[in-house]
Order: C-alpha cells, then structure tokens, then sequence
C-alpha cells in the first residue's frame, strides 16, 4: 500500500520541482539581472503571505478533514472553508501590495502590483487544496494542481516573455493563470463543494490552536531559505539579488528534488516502526532512513563541486556565471544539510513528539541564518552572504544533531558514512578523468558517467542488501 501510494504521487512530487528548477536556468537567458531579482523577491513575499495568513488553516484541514463522516460536519467545514478563504486572500492581497510597495528598491507599477496579488493568491489557494487532495488521497486532483501550476506556468511563462515582455509581470501573470487552470480543473474531481461562507467559532478554534503553532516554525523555515534575499536587496538592492538568485535557487531546489526522491515514505515507515516496536527500537529504522538520505545528497553535493565550472557555464546566461559559480556550490551545501536536518535529526523530535524542540531547531537556524549573512556580506559581499547561510546551516545542523542523540539516542551508523564516502570518492576520481565538458551534450555523458560509477560503487559497498533486493523482485517475477 505505501509503495503503491508512494509510486502514484511520484509524477507531481518530481515534475513540479524539475520544472522550476529548468525555470530557474531559462529565465536567466530573457530576464536582466533587476527583473529576475524582483521576480524573486515577489515569489518569497508569496510563501511569507501564505504562511502567515492560510497555512495555520492548511495545516489543520490536512490532518482532519479526512476524518469527518457524517455530512453535518464535512458541511460545516465546507463553509468555514470558504470564509478563511475570502479572509486570507484580502490579507494576502493587502501584503502583497504593501510588499511590493515598501519593499523592493524599484519603482512599483500598478502592473507589478497586480500581478503579484494574482500570483500569490493563485499559487497559496492552489497550494491549500492540493493538501486537501492528499488528506483525501485525491491523486488525480493532486497531481494536476501541481503539476499544471509549475509545467504550464513555466510553457505560458516562456511563451510571455518571448512574445510580449521580459519582464516580471509576465512571468508572474503566467504563473497564475496556470495555477487558476490547475484549481479549475482539480476542483471538480475533490470532495469539497462550494458553500455560503460561514463563521464556525468551534472549527476556528480547533484549527487555530492546531495550526498557529506550525506557523511559527514554517515562517523561520522560510527565513532561513529567503533571508538571504532580502539582506542582499537591503544593502546592494535588487540587481544584487538576481545575481544571487541563480545560484541560490538553483542549489536549494536540486538538493530539495534530490531529497524527495527518498524521503516520500521514510517518515511513514519510522511512525509505522514505533508503533510495532516501541521507540527505542525503532532508531535502527531512522538511521537507516538517513543513511538513504545521505546517499543521495552526498553525491548530489559532490557532483556539484566538482562539475560545478561545467554546469554554470553551459546551463547558464553568460551575464549569470561569474556569480553563479561561486554561489552554487555553497547553495547546495547548505540545502544538503538543511535536507538532512529536516528530514534525519529534525524528524526525532516529531517521532517522540516532543514538536517544542523543532521550534527550538528553527529558532536557531533563522537566527544564526540572519546573523551569519549579514556579517558575511559585509566581509564578503554576495558571496559571503552565501557562505554565511551555509555557516548557518551547519549550526542548525549540529544543534539538532546533539540534542536528538543526547535525548532519543538518534545515531547514524559509521559503516554506512563510511560506504558512502567510498562511493563518492569513486565517483570524484572517475568524474576528475573526464575532459571538462563545453556542450549539454557533454555535460549529460559526464551526469550520466558520475551517476553510474557512483550507483555500481554503493552496490558493491552494500553486497547483501544488493542481493536481498534483486532475490525479491526475482520472486515477484516468477510469481507473475
């Protein structure tokens, strides 16, 4: 059941990241340095907006709406629904606007302005209601919200700029009509039904009481991965940040594609082990959960490093290298980590609910974050600021890490580190042979060379589990 489940929301968990992440790098052959800054700076002012005024009701529905039977309830939800609805997105709009007026060093247009009120109330609607298709293992409706938001609204978004401006608003505009096509077309298929909106004091209650704490750590989640921006913007304006963007964006998405592809059911397994087991013995099944995690973010890493010359200057605008190139690789360092840490050492706390610590995790990381940017960017300009949040990220890391081991016993087995390692190593030195790539053509051979070493050097690392593995699908085989 979990296979299959995890096998289903594979398409939209996959496609919707690799679509931004192509974005990311097409944008910068259409858009100047100031456009693609503000795009970006309108795309965190967007999370922010969503966080603080429709997450706390995201959070809570995706926990109980599936719980409700009887038709009384599912109505009256229904109709709370569409009052915190029309609430958050008069809150949005007004956040947004006031946003893009006060906080990006450019003139703003009424243009600007719209388009980034129609983007964030399309993309947080759209976001809202793909939770509400997962908590009712609406699959369908789930994958078409978030794959026509972020595939279609990457095509429209080529489309606009190539045709009318490249500008912001284009992309932004873009980006919301897919969004609206995607909630048109998913809506029908949800089990939701649209009611006169109404003020249900005892659901507000239960789902802010529910929700407003994970606000709290969502919104120092979203410091850690955009303050970087708005420290830059303040002190070197918003040229500066599309200079920054490229790389950071670039990092902080692969490393967050790399992770889902092993992180979908991990955490189930882990509840599922406690559950059976006791929690104690469960920690056998979490360091195997982060080993998996670690071996698909250290070569990630790696690879990065050292193609990182290659992949800057094929994939990238010639305007964007110099910078990006040195950002990159600090990009996906601290988006590996933060990986690890939100999805190894982080989810103890969830597991022995003990959620005040993962708080407490956040905390540190958005303060140390804001701090170590700052310093580095006046020791370093943009790229100190990137080396800072990594510095950052490293904190972060070791404070859950300490706290986890000390109060729950979360280990990782120095026997996989150590496999790990070796694979790694054996994919540097092939990757080091290999001339520099100066074409797509041979940058994929390089990708593909890296990824095949590093995939034959883990399975011989790991003899049995490779033999345990290929003897079940074996079996299945010969059962059909």
């Amino acid at each position: 059941m979990l296979l299959r489940q995890t096998i289903l929301y594979l398409p939209a968990q996959l496609i919707g990241p690799l679509a931004q992440m192509v974005a990311t790098i097409v944008w910068t052959y259409w858009l100047q340095p100031e456009a693609l800054g503000a795009y970006a700076l309108i795309w965190a002012i967007q999370e922010l907006a969503g966080l603080a005024a429709l997450a706390w009701w995201s959070a809570y529905v995706l926990r109980y709406v599936a719980t409700l039977d009887a038709e009384t309830d599912r109505a009256r939800l229904d109709g709370m629904e569409w009052t915190v609805q029309l609430a958050a997105a008069l809150a949005q709009a007004a956040f947004a606007v006031a946003a893009v007026s006060f906080a990006l060093d450019i003139e703003p247009s009424i243009q600007l302005a719209a388009a980034a009120v129609a983007f964030t109330l399309t993309r947080n609607l759209a976001s809202h209601f793909a939770d509400r298709a997962r908590a009712h293992f609406e699959i369908t409706a789930y994958s078409i919200i978030q794959i026509t938001g972020s595939l279609f609204g990457f095509l429209f978004g080529l489309a606009a700029v190539a045709w009318i401006a490249p500008t912001p608003e284009a992309l932004l505009w873009s980006y919301a009509a897919a969004q609206a096509l995607g909630l048109a077309l998913a809506l029908p298929l949800m089990r939701v039904q649209f009611r006169v909106p109404r003020l249900d004091p005892e659901i507000l209650k239960a789902a802010w009481r529910y929700g407003a704490p994970l606000v709290v750590a969502s919104v120092l989640v979203w410091v850690g991965s955009h303050a970087i921006r708005f420290i830059v913007q303040a002190d070197l304006g918003v040229e500066a940040v599309g200079f920054v963007t490229v790389g950071w964006w670039l990092g902080l998405r692969l490393t967050t594609f790399a992770s889902m592809l092993v992180t979908g059911a991990s955490f189930s397994i882990a509840v599922e082990r406690i559950r059976q087991v006791g929690p104690r013995e469960a920690l056998p099944q979490m360091a195997t959960n982060s080993a998996l995690l670690l071996a698909i973010l250290a070569p990630s890493l790696a690879g990065v490093v050292v193609l990182n010359t290659a992949l800057v200057e094929v994939l990238v605008a010639a305007i964007y290298v110099p910078m990006t190139i040195q950002i990159l690789p600090l990009a996906v360092a601290a988006g590996a980590i933060r990986a690890f840490k939100n999805h190894g050492s982080d989810q103890c706390f969830l597991l022995f609910e003990r959620t005040t610590l993962n708080i407490w995790s956040t905390v540190i990381e958005a303060s140390a974050t804001v701090i170590c940017c700052i310093v580095g960017l006046h020791l370093g300009g943009m790229v100190g600021a990137a080396a800072g949040c990594l510095v950052a990220a490293i904190i972060g890391e070791i404070f859950s890490f300490i706290v986890a081991n000390r109060l729950f016993g979360y280990y990782l087995r120095i026997s996989d580190i150590a496999r790990i390692a070796g694979a790694t190593l054996a994919m540097i030195a092939v990757l080091e042979l290999l001339p520099l790539a100066t074409s797509l053509t041979g940058l994929l051979t390089e990708v593909t060379v890296g990824t095949l070493t590093y995939g034959l050097a883990l399975a011989l690392m790991y003899p049995g589990e490779v033999r345990e593995f290929t003897g079940k699908i074996a079996g299945r085989l010969a059962r059909r």
